[in-house]
């Protein structure tokens, strides 16, 4: 009993000021994000949330590339909440080369994953691969898959669109990853 007492008397717990909401934001403000473990999940647990990310992010694109044909580069964001959120840059930000529009997105999200803010992260990017096999050009989408566990992989997810308007993605192709996101030392 006298140790769960004394446990909450150490644990922060955010002070309510009753109609004052700028109380509550400078005491939120002021709390810095507590540092997750490493490894915060296990092997398994990471390729899943991994997955959950990409499948997430490739069903959100799939209407864009059945109309327009080509969708501009996003990221797919999970939470310390378990939340998965999607993470856009600014029109003049897409307007950029390609790579440009990549390093803006990965600036934005490498900040969040510096405050503590996400656990994993997917890139989404419109990609033309030369096939091995063949030599012919495939359109397909790329996406960089990051994992504060540490895990990275770069996955190629070609596709095509059929003649009554629906998206055929064809068996990706994993492989390792460089971490763009989390700083791993």
């Amino acid at each position: 009993m006298r140790l769960l007492v004394l446990l909450m008397a150490l644990l922060p717990f955010p002070l309510q000021a009753a109609g004052n909401d700028d109380a509550q934001e400078s005491v939120e403000s002021s709390v810095q994000p507590v540092p997750a473990s490493r490894p915060p999940v296990s092997d398994k647990k990471a390729r899943a949330e991994l997955q959950q990310l990409m499948d997430k992010g490739l069903a959100m694109l799939a209407q864009e590339l059945v109309s327009t044909g080509t969708f501009y580069p996003f990221a797919a964001v999970l939470g310390n909440d378990n939340e998965i959120r999607l993470v856009g840059i600014s029109a003049a930000e897409r307007s950029a080369a390609p790579d440009a529009a990549l390093a803006a997105l990965v600036k934005k999200i490498k900040t969040l994953a510096t405050e503590r803010r996400v656990r994993a992260a997917a890139y989404f990017m419109d990609y033309v691969a030369q096939r091995a096999d063949t030599g012919y050009s495939q359109a397909g989408v790329r996406v960089e898959l990051n994992h504060r566990h540490p895990d990275a992989l770069s996955v190629f997810v070609p596709y095509s669109v059929t003649s009554d308007k629906k998206l055929r993605l064809l068996t990706p192709q994993y492989r390792p990853g460089k971490n763009l996101t989390f700083d791993m030392k």
